[in-house]
Order: C-alpha cells, then structure tokens, then sequence
C-alpha cells in the first residue's frame, strides 16, 4: 500500500508544469546526429528515498488512467508527420518536447540524445552504473499489448526511471564538460591565430631595436615578410606602432627585473653617471647590479634619465625618482641597497653636499665607491704633471695625432711610405687625455708599430717641393725627433708602462670582478712597475739596445741633445706613489670583505678567525649573522668547499661595482641609438631602445608571446577589423626597365 502511494505521488510530481530550459534546447530529430544545447540535470522532479538505485530495467506496475492524467482513445489527435510514438497526440509531443530536452526519437522510436552523444562516461564511471544500450540506440518502444492508456503510462515510466538515473546524470555532466572544452578550444585556436600575427610584428619591432635600426625599418620589414608569404595581419605596421610595441615590451622587461629582484630580497647596487646626448641634452645612465633567481650579480640597465638641472639635488631627486618609478620603494631600499657607485666628479662626491653625501644621510648604511678606473686615470694625471719629460712626450704625440687625423694627403702620404718599407699602420690616436689608459697604449702601440712608415713619410715630405718651406722645416723637425735614441727609449718605456697599466684597466672594467680581486690586481700592477726600475721591460731593453747600437729597425738613429729624455726611475716612483695614494683601500668595509680572501689567512686559522668582520658585514647590510657564521666556519674547515650558508655574504661582496664602466658603454650605446640622423629621438624612446638593446635576450630567443597577452589588455591585435587597414604603398614613379628586370 506504501508503495502504491509513493508512485502515486510520483506521477502526480511528473504531471506538474516546469519552468522550460530553452527555446533553442528542443527536443529534434536525430537523423542528422546534430549536437544539441544540454541541460545541467535532467528536467525531473528528484527521486523519492528508497529508489535512487532503481535500474532502468526494473517492471514497475502501471499506474491508473486517472492516475496518468491521460485523454480517453476518443479525443486522440494524431500527428502523421513526425518520427515520434503513433500512440502521442501533438500536444504531448510538444509537452515531452519542452520538459524534456534530452528525448529524441528514431523510426518511431525513442532514445537519449545526451547519452547517444556521449557514448561513454569515461573516468566518471561507478561500479555497477552504465549507459542503457536501449536508450543510446533509439531502440526504446512500446509494445502492442494492452490499451493506449497502459502504453502511456509504460512510456512514462521508462522517461522518469532515465532521466533519474545515475548514468544519464553523469552523461549530461559528461556532455557539459565537452561543450566548455569545445568552447573552449575554439577560443584557443582564434586566438592563436590572432597571437601568431601580433608575435610576428612585435619580433619584427624587437629586431629592430636590437639592430639599432630606425623605426621607418618596421614598415618595410612587414612588407618584406609579406612578399615572402607570412601573413603579418592588417595593423600594428607603421612606425608608431613600432614606438609603442618598444616602449611596452621595454616597460614589461623592466617590470619583471624588478619585480624579480624585490621577491628575493638581492641586494642592490646603484651606478650612476651623466653626459649630453647628440640633442645636446643632460642625461643621466641608471644602471644596477643585483642577483637575478639567486644567481651570480650582474649589471641591468635601468633608464636613461633626462635631468632638468645638473645639481647635486637635482640629481639626487631624479635618480631616486628613477628608482621609484621602476618599482623599488624607500622601505625596501632601506633594507637592500648596499652600494652607490659613480665617477669622481664634484657634483657626486663632493663632502658637503654632493649626491653621495645627500644619498648617505637618507640611507646611513649605504656604502659609497668611486670608480677605480677613474682613479687609475687621476693616478696617471697627476704623474704627468709632476714629470715634465712624460708631458713633452705626450705633446710630441698629440703633434702626430693632428699631422695626421686634420690631413688626408698626409694620411695617403703615410700609407704609401709604410707601403714602400714594409711597415704595418696603425692608427694614431691621442694620449693621457680624457680618454682611459689602454686607449693611450693603443697609441703609442701605434707609433712603435709604425716608425718606419712615419721615418720614411717624414723623408719625402722634406724633399717635397710642392709644401711650404714651413712645412717642409716642421717634418724636417718631426724627422729629427723620431730618430733620435732618446725618444726610442722613451717610447719603448712608455710602451711597456702604459702596456700594464692598459692591462690593469681593461681588467678592472670586467663584469666579473670583486673589489678583492681589483686590490689584488692593483697591488700586482705596482709590484711589476716596480721592478722596471731593476729590470726594463721588453720594448724599454729593445731601445737601449737600439740606442748602443746607433740603428733601430734599419733607421740611423741620431743624437738630439736639446731633447730631454725621461728618467725611468723618477717616472716610475712617481707613478707608483700616484697609484697607492688615488687606489687606496683603506675603508674599514674593504677591510671586512678581505676576511673572505684566503691568501691572507694564517697558516692555521683558529674556527673563529673573521667572526668579528663577519658580524659587522651583516649588521651594516642586513643579512643574517648565525647563517654567515655558521657558512664561514664551514669554509675553515672546507677552504675548497662553497658552503651554502655563505652564499648570500658572498654575493652581497660580489655585488659591489668596481668602477663605472657599465655606464660608459650605456653612453656609448646612446650615441649609436641617438646618430646624426636621428637626433629629435625622444630621451624616452632612447631608454626603451637601451633596455631592449642591453637586457634583452637575442632575437632567436626572444618570446614574443609573453609581451603580446599583456598588449592585447589594452591594445588591439594585429589582425583587428575594427581598426583601420594598411594600405600597401605602391611606388611614387614607375620606370619602363622594370618590366625586364
């Protein structure tokens, strides 16, 4: 009786109206297999307790015609012209139809289109739960027996016992789930295709900053491509549209570094220098050295910064502005910014109110450097001015330089005399001026190299009638002085002095190099200069030979009594005095930071050698005492071990600049960018030019992919229709040759 009951109740829930799912989610006919829109869940009332593992298989006993609510045999209307059961009116068609979606029939018989299509639950499949072979294959009918009011209710009773049944409520999950993934791949596969256009015009705007190329290249280069077959898209082809690609793939570059060096706390290092760029505008280079993903420090390019003043304040607020606008927070500076690096300039380490000054007082723990390279030309200077020998010879070479570089006859002159002796040429440049030492010894590499050129020049022009006789007199001058053994020597000692010193330079402008290993480097340089005084170097022993023997390189060689040699000893105790007084490291941090350079180690170090130098490096630079501690034991009792505890004191030292020479090649770079003919570029589009050109990866390795998602948030792709289309340019004249060529 129970039971009874419950069907009952059952039949009159399934008889009650229900809110319809969708005009577009009818039921249709599955001739074609067309996929249709699916509910969520089945469009049914829940089943009551006690029958939710009801299979589809199981007999139920029919309910009543009063029951099913079902028209008498009289009042049928049939629908003769569709593929449904003969035994449903059109109205119950149409109400089947609206309540449930899933319902599809097949030569007059039914079936589950949801099931049909899914074929299989897959991963979802439980034990003892499978999709109904019946309902899959539209094999669902009902018999002939028994009247039309019996056959409705069977019919009815087999459409509730599906639609409540497990398998079809995993299949209508089932066939979600594949409609998003289709959606979803279709969505995918458009915007790849959009994807692969932008990437294609952001590699190409990428190649020519790399290339230092001007940004009129970007439309000639897409056309290029095109003629070649690579659809580029419609826009995003004109030189603006370079600049902006530039500048945001420049502003996303500087965004990652950043952002990466501030979530691992790497300690920074900030270099700074200025110059007029072609434009005739004061810039500033910012560059910085940090750790990038706990690796080796390096240098990054951060901005070149247009300065409104060349004060020590306004310096100062352009470079922190800098430094803000890039992302670093004065909290965070606090805590990480170790070292400040810059030429020797007043405006930057000046005492009382330079920008080093004005920096220390905002950031107490902030350790100030100044260029060592810099210095080392201070040190040569100030040599110079006490020995007034080297400065006679440095104005005889200067003299050279301006024969040579104001006249093309005089060069085409010297090329055909070191063409008649057999004498290689190199270029003669200018000497102990503004430019670094090894630009020096390049000089005077040249003269030694090209003596005989210029001995057998300087013999032609004085017997050339078509000069001057004050010309003529002048290389009468020049000839005396360069076959005389007092200037052999004293270039064959400037060769070998300026040869270390150049070395020295070149070393100290590695990316690479600690301040331990610059003192080391220093200390080794005045030890060897030091042992000229005994023993002459190379070059020096060559022309003391030559001076003996009264011939160099098949030149007589004549005495110039009024020409006053240079005193090898006097130049040589000189330099070495300039080099220890302007190359000093004195600094009480320098000192700590030896404590990590085992050659100045005892013999048998006790297991707390350095623990007091070691505490002070961390307290000043933020890093943690007890892991030092612990690494630079494990170091003691390891010397050849890299102990891991020491790691982050060790690239904290590395961090340190040596000198600015990651500046001077910004400079240099800028100068490239910024030419003659393209002198109106904006100091911002230089920087972005800079950062691509210096931080970013080659060509062959650059992803233009993480730059064009981040574009499209704000721009429009390359294969946009909303925008206006290029227009390919055709040319302004026509000529009748090209129609054979």
């Amino acid at each position: 009786m129970k039971r009874a009951i419950q069907t009952k109740n059952l039949f009159d829930n399934f008889k009650s109206p229900r809110k319809s799912i969708s005009a577009s989610s009818s039921a249709v006919n599955v001739s074609d297999r067309t996929p249709v829109q699916l509910p969520l869940t089945p469009a049914l009332p829940p089943a009551p307790v006690g029958e939710e593992a009801v299979s589809e298989g199981d007999a139920a006993s029919p309910p009543t015609a009063k029951d099913a609510g079902t028209t008498s045999d009289e009042d049928v209307n049939y629908d003769i012209n569709n593929d449904w059961p003969d035994l449903w009116t059109a109205k119950q068609k149409e109400d089947f139809k609206c309540k449930n979606p899933w319902l599809g029939s097949k030569n007059k018989k039914m079936g589950c289109l949801v099931c049909s299509s899914v074929n299989s639950i897959g991963i979802n499949k439980e034990q003892g739960v499978s999709l109904s072979r019946e309902w899959m294959n539209f094999e669902i009918q009902v018999s002939g027996q028994g009247s039309r009011t019996t056959s409705l209710s069977v019919l009815r009773n087999k459409v509730r016992k599906h639609a409540l049944s497990k398998a079809h409520t995993q299949a209508v999950n089932v066939a979600e789930q594949q409609d998003k993934a289709a959606i979803e791949n279709a969505m995918e596969v458009m915007t790849e295709s959009y994807m692969k256009e932008t990437e294609a015009v952001f590699r190409t705007a990428y190649h020519i900053a790399k290339k230092n190329r001007p940004f009129s290249d970007h439309e000639s280069l897409i056309e290029l491509q095109e003629l070649n077959g690579l659809n580029m898209g419609t826009i995003l082809h004109s030189r603006y549209s370079a600049t902006q690609i530039m500048q945001h793939v420049a502003s996303e570059m500087q965004s990652k570094i950043v952002s990466n060096i501030i979530a691992s706390s790497s300690k920074l290092a900030v270099l700074i220098d200025e110059a007029s760029s072609l434009s005739h505008k004061a810039v500033m280079t910012v560059s910085i050295k940090a750790s990038i993903q706990e690796e080796s420090p390096e240098f990054i390019f951060i901005e070149l910064v247009e300065l409104e003043n060349q004060r020590a304040d306004g310096i100062e607020q352009a470079l922190l502005t800098c430094l803000t606008n890039a992302g670093f927070t004065e909290e965070w500076l606090h805590e990480n910014w170790v070292t400040f690096v810059s030429d020797g300039a007043i405006v930057m380490l000046g005492k009382k109110s330079g920008v080093a000054t004005r920096l220390t007082s905002r950031f107490p723990k902030l350790f100030v450097w100044h260029c060592m390279n810099h210095r080392l030309e201070l040190a040569v200077s100030d040599e110079v001015d006490e020995v007034n020998s080297v400065n006679h010879f440095k104005t005889f070479i200067q003299k050279l330089y301006s024969v040579y570089s104001m006249s093309n006859k005089n060069e085409r002159g010297l090329k055909n005399a070191a063409a008649e002796v057999g004498s290689q040429l190199l270029r003669i440049g200018r000497i102990l001026d503004v430019r670094w030492v090894a630009s020096s010894f390049r000089t005077v590499r040249a003269v030694w190299t090209s003596l005989g050129a210029l001995v057998q020049h300087f013999k032609n022009a004085c017997c050339d009638e078509t000069r001057s006789t004050k010309d003529r007199q002048m290389y009468r001058g020049l000839l005396d002085r360069v076959q005389s053994p007092e200037f052999i020597c004293d270039l064959g000692l400037m060769y070998d002095t300026l040869h270390e010193l150049s070395l020295l330079s070149q070393e100290l402008q590695s990316h690479s190099i600690t301040l331990l290993r610059a003192e080391h480097l220093l200390k080794r340089s005045i030890r060897v200069i030091q042992s000229f005084k005994e023993s002459p170097g190379e070059k020096y022993s060559e022309a003391l030979e030559a001076k003996k023997t009264g011939e160099y390189r098949s030149t007589t060689l004549k005495t110039m009594a009024k020409l006053r040699s240079i005193n090898p000893g006097q130049f040589l105790q000189s330099l070495v005095n300039n080099l220890e007084k302007r190359l000093s490291f004195e600094d009480e941090t320098i000192k700590d930071l030896s404590i990590l350079d085992q050659s100045k180690w005892p013999s048998k170090p006790s297991i707390r050698h350095g623990e007091e130098q070691i505490k002070r490096l961390c307290k000043r630079f933020n890093l943690c005492k007890d892991q030092a501690l612990n690494g630079m034991r494990d170091l003691l009792e390891q010397p050849t071990s890299e102990p891991k505890d020491l790691k982050p004191l060790m690239n904290c030292m590395k961090t340190f600049p040596v000198s600015t020479a990651e500046c001077e090649r910004n400079f240099s770079l800028m100068n490239n960018i910024c030419s003659d003919k393209r002198a109106v570029l904006l100091i911002s589009n230089i920087s972005n030019l800079m950062m691509i050109n210096i931080n970013g990866p080659p060509t062959s390795k650059f992803d233009p992919r993480k730059y064009t998602r981040t574009w499209l948030k704000s721009h429009r792709a390359a294969s946009s229709v909303r925008s206006r289309q290029c227009s390919v340019k055709t040319p302004a004249e026509s000529k009748s040759v090209w129609n054979i060529l």
